[in-house]
């Protein structure tokens, strides 16, 4: 997409980091979050909105006109999502459909993203044409955002993304390898609920793969999960020497009283996107090493 133009909603949270700071620079990218820039870069032009205003977000797509939309905002708490219906469907559901209906107008390039949880998790290793069967609020929000972008806007890009790996590179976000790091700087335990098998993708792979979809020409939903499907404590015990961390402190927790129940297997399979994309989606611990390259500012290979 040289010379042209893509716009980033969510801009300041830890999956739109992964393409913010990979972006070519040839490129204008739009930023577009509630906060200040956390960052600055060749090409990158920070938008300082109240995205989740009804039409607010709308009208910054509609008055910048980019030729391609990268669609990451969402509240992915599962239990809060669980609690606070009505708030979610507005962000979730309504915000993402506004984002369709004006990335049409403009005939701008759409690439939406959802999540694993629109599974039941009964079976795993699902593929993009498999019935879907959310078990929380969470998922039906997706799965509902997912058929209004697609009624909205046809040609539009359906990511599902699964459970993302990886640092916060603008500064912001806990995601789980700092929630382990934090565990264990305070003295506790790193307690993980058992039985949840999960096919991790880590940010920069994300990253990388999402800004591809801006640009070629696939239409409809994809997988974007890394290639190793693993229970969620073995996950964690295997990632924890390369963050200099003893495994014996990865326990399984009780999940019994979380308000939200989980997809026991809601592991993705990923074949199409290796197929589409000249990004790799790796298993488990090359993910981990593309991370700490980056973050290191180390080549990523």
């Amino acid at each position: 997409m040289s010379n042209k133009s893509v716009l980033i909603t969510g801009a300041s949270g830890f999956v739109a980091g992964g393409v913010l700071l990979q972006a070519p620079e040839d490129w204008t990218t739009h930023a577009v979050s509630r906060g200040p820039a956390p960052v600055s870069r060749p090409g990158l032009l920070w938008h300082t909105e109240a995205a989740d205003t009804p039409g607010r977000l709308a009208a910054v797509i509609r008055e910048l006109r980019p030729d391609a939309v990268i669609h990451t905002i969402a509240n992915a708490n599962i239990d809060y999502c669980e609690t606070h219906r009505d708030e979610v469907v507005g962000i979730n559901v309504d915000l993402s459909r506004e984002v369709a209906e004006a990335a049409q107008s403009v005939g701008a390039k759409l690439v939406h993203c959802s999540t694993d949880n629109v599974f039941d998790g009964a079976r795993g290793l699902y593929r993009e044409n498999e019935a879907t069967g959310p078990v929380n609020f969470y998922g039906v929000t997706k799965l509902r955002a997912e058929e209004a972008v697609l009624a909205a806007c046809p040609g539009a890009v359906i990511a599902r993304v699964a459970i993302v790996m990886g640092l916060p590179l603008l500064g912001k976000g806990t995601p789980f390898l700092v929630r382990m790091a934090n565990a264990v700087a305070e003295g506790r335990k790193i307690v993980t609920p058992p039985n949840e098998v999960r096919t991790p993708v880590d940010v920069i792979s994300l990253g990388r793969a999402l800004i591809e979809l801006a640009e070629n020409d696939f239409a409809g939903v994809i997988h974007l999960s890394g290639s190793q499907r693993i229970e969620r404590v073995e996950m964690m015990r295997l990632l924890a020497p390369r963050m200099g961390i003893d495994p014996a402190l990865v326990e399984p927790g009780p999940a019994d009283n979380l308000p939200a129940p989980r997809p026991p297997d809601c592991s993705l399979d990923n074949a199409l996107a290796q197929r589409v994309l000249k990004t790799t989606l790796p298993g488990i611990l090359e993910g981990l090493e593309r991370i700490l390259a980056f973050r290191d500012g180390r080549p990523v290979v």
